[in-house]
């Protein structure tokens, strides 16, 4: 079911014109599923069914409705799926070296939900945020400007933004390596009680904390650079533990921001 209408702005209105519309989509069978943003949030919650069920709202917006009829051409959302593989992509001038922010504005969000073994990729851009809850497959979550939550998840994968924090909460702890990565905010990972993997944190404006008993571990040091014949390491080195007796590689990295990884029961 689709529904659309367009609205002509007040004066006091940041946009002139703007145009919403809502799309839900079905799909069945789905053992991947990839979705590509680029303006706009993605939130995904595992299901008891069997098929992937999503609801997709579009802001396109500009100073007139030209702008806005040029953004209807422009700017949409390609669906393919290929076996088990569904993959959305929002498209637009942006993709073949185009630009657009000078012309309209436009905006996707996702609301997802799938069953709980669904092997997710996720990327998001601007004025974003990425919400996981209850998944149980392996992800690869990526956003820049804004935040990445995952609550009561499982599987293994790599989690990265630029500007915003990250936050897991684990059902069941990681079996294979993990990646916790931003620059500009905080890594707040929640594992459970019997955690067993080698550690690596890193961070330069920040601290370091955990509530889990550890051994140090070494960790190799990162190539010196040679700056007028002399050698120069780079501050903000990663440090390495171990928690119980080893296991799958966690890697946290951060420029701001403090790495804390708890036991989600103390």
């Amino acid at each position: 079911m689709k529904r659309a209408a367009i609205f002509v702005a007040a004066a006091a209105c940041l946009f002139a014109a703007e145009e919403k519309s809502t799309e839900h989509k079905t799909f069945a069978d789905v053992r991947e599923l990839v979705i590509d943003n680029v303006t706009g949030f993605i939130e995904v919650t595992a299901s008891s069914g069997n098929a992937v069920e999503m609801e997709i709202d579009k802001t396109l917006s500009g100073d007139s409705a030209d702008r806005v009829s040029l953004a209807k051409k422009e700017i949409s959302l390609n669906t393919t799926q290929e076996g088990g593989l569904v993959r959305l992509s929002v498209d637009g001038p942006f993709r073949h070296g185009g630009g657009w922010h000078e012309v309209y504005r436009f905006e996707y969000n996702f609301k997802v939900r799938v069953p709980r073994d669904v092997k997710l990729e996720l990327r998001a851009v601007n004025h974003s945020h990425v919400t996981v809850d209850g998944t149980a497959g392996d992800y690869k979550i990526s956003n820049v400007n804004g935040p990445v939550e995952m609550r009561d998840v499982s599987g293994s994968g790599s989690i990265t933004t630029v500007n915003g924090g990250v936050k897991v909460l684990y059902a069941k702890n990681p079996t294979g390596a993990t990646l916790f990565k931003t620059v500009n905010g905080s890594l707040d990972v929640s594992f459970r009680p019997g955690l067993n993997a080698d550690v690596k944190m890193k961070t330069l404006n920040g601290g370091l904390y955990t509530d889990f008993d550890v051994t140090a571990m070494p960790v190799a040091a990162d190539p010196p650079e040679n700056r007028n014949g002399k050698l120069v390491w780079r501050r903000g080195r990663m440090t390495g533990v171990r928690i119980g007796n080893g296991g799958p590689e966690l890697q946290f990295e951060t420029l701001n921001g403090d790495v804390m990884v708890r036991n989600r029961e103390k």
